[in-house]
């Protein structure tokens, strides 16, 4: 038997392990997705049978935010310590635990928190994902989160839909109930495909002291000069020089190794003036999320929109997401997040503004559609700026640093939508959401470019 040959039957076990992850994220992430989801479009129903306020519909969204945010800000630096799978599996019987709370709630605090639960859950499973994704092909790792969104999105689109449809067989309770079974189902790619990548098949990929597949240098090596270029897609030690955060070689090769003692939050990161622009970025596009994902329902409604077409309106605003998000992603590889970021922001802000002038139904089902294109863009442009510009070896910490202030300010904005809502209707709430997402991403925009100073 040949070297060669030895090498793959060594390796066989690995290379199919590895060729699950993908899959395996994706299937898991469209269940937890939707089933984080089905409750929207149950709202107005459950105003009306357990008295739940317009106000508290908001409080409904901010607390899944704050509890992600928890679980993002503080718990994702375990995904860079070889907790990525336990996570997974923590996070998906958590969001299956929400689920059937929310189903025997029978008062307005009950579903909130419910609702937190499910956020924890959701956001240290998305966490361990994104984590093995970036490290399983970091040269990729703009298509890879791309793909991540879109399965995210997907499931956005197939858990309202499917449980605004069945309202009419059936109430709210029983259709969360039902949810709650059905997301456990994600257990199975979970348990069959999430496995950290081996050195055998990410190489240079993974680990910050191994060299290059190009140049062959070190995350310590000669290669980190200049690394710190800006909106460069890919430096030229492939992204995993330490240096881009301003830590020296000999720090990248110590403290930054995949599965060494990785620093047990991701604050450190924000050293960096660029990270703290990345972040910004992030944040401004979770605003709309906030704001509107909880009123949306109860938008919808009070502009003629029955539960079919506020269901339908979840579904079509994914459907362009889906499809852009392997192209956003690419385009993030090639030319850099922070350019792929800036065209999604040209799209995005004009739709913003104009919901607030939008009485059709019909029409803001369809500037929705539109909207799509520019989220996919913004989302998977900042995830992937952040992935160009941190060592893989603590992906986890510094995606989770990204998601986890950006739902820090989209649970600012879900706390104060329904009371903006309620006291200025459509125009304050979608103006004065623009103004803060034209203010916060042109910031970050800033700081994002800059280059740090050797």
């Amino acid at each position: 038997m040949t070297g060669a040959s030895a090498g793959d039957d060594a390796g066989g076990a690995p290379d199919r392990r590895a060729r699950r992850l993908v899959p395996s994220v994706v299937a898991a992430m469209v269940l937890l997705s939707s089933a984080s989801f089905v409750i929207f479009p149950l709202i107005p129903s459950l105003q009306g049978s357990l008295g739940v306020s317009t106000a508290e519909v908001g409080y409904l969204a901010a607390a899944g935010f704050a509890a992600a945010l928890i679980a993002e800000l503080l718990v994702a630096p375990a995904a860079d310590r070889g907790h990525a799978r336990l996570m997974a599996v923590i996070g998906v019987a958590l969001v299956a635990g929400s689920l059937g709370l929310s189903a025997a709630a029978t008062e307005g605090w009950q579903l909130i928190v419910g609702r937190a639960v499910g956020g924890f859950g959701f956001g240290i499973f998305v966490i361990a994902a994104s984590a093995l994704i970036v490290r399983h092909d970091h040269r990729r790792s703009g298509e890879l989160l791309g793909r991540l969104g879109a399965a995210e999105l997907a499931g956005i689109a197939v858990g309202p839909l499917a449980s605004g449809l069945a309202l009419t067989l059936a109430g709210p309770s029983a259709i969360l109930a039902v949810s709650a079974v059905v997301v456990l189902v994600a257990l199975v790619p979970v348990l069959v495909g999430f496995r950290e990548a081996s050195a055998s098949t990410a190489g240079g990929r993974v680990r910050g002291g191994h060299g290059h597949p190009r140049t062959g240098t070190g995350a310590g090596g000669d290669a980190t000069r200049g690394a710190d270029v800006g909106d460069e897609p890919h430096p030229r030690t492939g992204g995993i020089a330490a240096g881009v955060l301003g830590f020296d070689g000999t720090d990248a090769d110590r403290s930054l190794r995949f599965g060494s003692s990785a620093p047990r939050t991701s604050l450190d990161l924000l050293r960096s003036p660029r990270i703290v622009g990345i972040v910004l970025l992030y944040a401004a596009v979770m605003v709309p999320t906030g704001s509107y994902d909880g009123v949306w329902p109860r938008f919808m409604a009070d502009i003629g929109a029955d539960p079919v077409l506020t269901a339908l309106s979840y579904a079509l605003f994914a459907v362009p997401y889906v499809l852009v998000a392997g192209w956003a992603g690419r385009l993030a590889d090639r030319r850099g997040g922070v350019s792929a970021y800036a065209r999604g922001m040209l799209i995005l802000l004009p739709i913003v503004t104009l919901y607030g002038f939008v009485a059709n139904p019909f029409i803001a089902t369809g500037m929705g559609f539109v909207e799509s294109t520019g989220q996919a863009l913004a989302f998977i442009g900042a995830a992937a700026a952040m992935a160009h510009a941190v060592d893989p070896a603590r992906a986890g910490s510094a995606q989770g640093l990204l998601r986890g202030i950006g739902l820090g300010a989209a649970t600012i904005a879900a706390a104060v939508s329904g009371l903006a809502y309620e006291s200025g209707g459509a125009l304050l709430l979608f103006g004065g959401t623009a103004v803060a997402v034209a203010v916060i991403a042109a910031v970050g925009l800033l700081l994002a470019r800059t280059r740090r100073a050797r």
